[in-house]
């Protein structure tokens, strides 16, 4: 008796997409600087506010930008101003939102909606911020905490006018692609 040779087809992965705020911010050299030294993707992406999480997802790009479309057509342009402490599990350190909460709250809310609403981690509540720096243990946070007072005392303030579709990527550099920006309604 012979045996057939099994063979597999192997299936590309899954892309991995985020939908982010890239705020360009007049005095963001602080926040560069800071970011470059204690925030692990501070080399390879710009500030960035993460309303939908990083997800693989069988989602066209044009499906998901249908739907980022949908939920923000109607919206109008908005000030936001980030000032302030953030921090999460003694080990996040941020930049917090002081005007523009709210709408960045809802915002987040109705994008995990429809399509999206399966990947909604249910377990941590949004506050929508811009990370710093990442410490390994408690030790560290209270010492980068610290290190970060002079960039969170400032005020950074910009107009959201557009989401951007981002897609994780290891192979390439920098790391991630900026696949489609979806401009809220003016």
């Amino acid at each position: 008796m012979t045996r057939r040779k099994l063979t597999y087809v192997l299936r590309p992965a899954l892309p991995r997409r985020a939908i982010v705020w890239l705020p360009r911010f007049p005095n963001a050299a602080p926040i560069d600087r800071f970011r470059s030294s204690h925030d692990p993707l501070g080399n390879t992406m710009p500030p960035h506010l993460t309303l939908i999480f990083p997800f693989h997802s069988r989602l066209t790009l044009d499906q998901l930008a249908s739907h980022v479309q949908k939920v923000v057509r109607a919206w109008p342009c908005f000030p936001v101003e980030m000032s302030g402490p953030w921090s999460a599990q003694s080990e996040w350190v941020g930049l917090a939102t002081r005007v523009g909460r709210e709408a960045l709250i809802e915002m987040h809310d109705r994008l995990y909606s429809g399509p999206l609403a399966e990947f909604l981690k249910t377990e941590f509540e949004y506050d929508p911020h811009i990370t710093l720096g990442r410490a390994r243990d408690a030790r560290e946070f209270d010492d980068l905490s610290q290190r970060a007072m002079p960039v969170v005392r400032a005020s950074y303030r910009d107009l959201l006018t557009a989401l951007t579709i981002i897609r994780l990527d290891a192979d390439s550099s920098p790391g991630w692609v900026r696949e489609r920006e979806i401009h809220l309604g003016w």
